[in-house]
């Protein structure tokens, strides 16, 4: 699993360089811009378990923006995320807390108002695919001795948003945008932990806030 894991991020990481490359050879054409981007986020385990609570986490991730201006107001987004999900959940007398690493590939549709000034408004929605390359799980008290993985290596979210830009002049844009994520997959791999149901979903739900610029 974990050597599965090296190389699937060793193929994802030159996926990256090769997209950023391609981005700034068309660097010239302002309909495709760069950017970086930074996040905080409030990470939940979204839970139907009988008598089970989910508890919050706030994780930090970084990552690289890319944007296709196809008409004046309407723009395809994508890039990188590397983003830290995750939570607790507490039912009979037991807590456990999961975080996860993921590198997450977004593909979203950006929709823009007209300009105010120097500042502009938009709305995203979108898809997210990712997968995950570490873990940390903890259990109070223990859980059983299991060395296999507790969480999914696949991971996909639903995403929808809305944000600000600032045109610092030039192209350059600086960006703050608020987004709902609301994972399509079980993240928790219920037949690896005999504490958790079959019939029941535990989902890696998060709310972001994301700071970036594009270039």
């Amino acid at each position: 699993m974990f050597e599965f894991k090296y190389n699937n991020m060793r193929l994802i990481i030159t996926g990256i360089f090769v997209f950023l490359i391609i981005g700034f050879s068309s660097g010239q054409d302002r309909k495709f811009q760069l950017g970086v981007v930074g996040s905080s986020q409030i990470s939940y385990i979204n839970t139907n378990q009988a008598n089970a609570t989910g508890g919050p986490a706030l994780t930090l991730g970084f990552g690289a923006l890319a944007e296709y201006n196809f008409t004046d107001r309407y723009a395809f987004t994508s890039g990188f995320e590397f983003v830290r999900r995750g939570g607790s959940i507490d039912f009979n007398d037991t807590v456990a807390d999961y975080r996860a690493n993921f590198i997450q590939i977004p593909l979203q549709v950006k929709m823009r108002t007209r300009q105010f000034g120097y500042s502009t408004y938009f709305a995203e929605l979108g898809l997210a695919l990712g997968i995950e390359t570490g873990e940390d799980v903890s259990w109070e008290p223990a859980r059983f001795s299991n060395n296999e993985s507790l969480i999914s290596f696949f991971d996909a979210t639903f995403r929808i948003g809305l944000g600000w830009e600032y045109d610092l002049g030039g192209g350059t844009k600086a960006l703050a945008r608020l987004q709902y994520h609301r994972a399509l997959v079980n993240n928790l791999l219920r037949d690896e932990d005999r504490r958790l149901s079959e019939q029941s979903r535990y989902r890696f739900d998060y709310v972001s806030l994301t700071l970036g610029i594009l270039f």
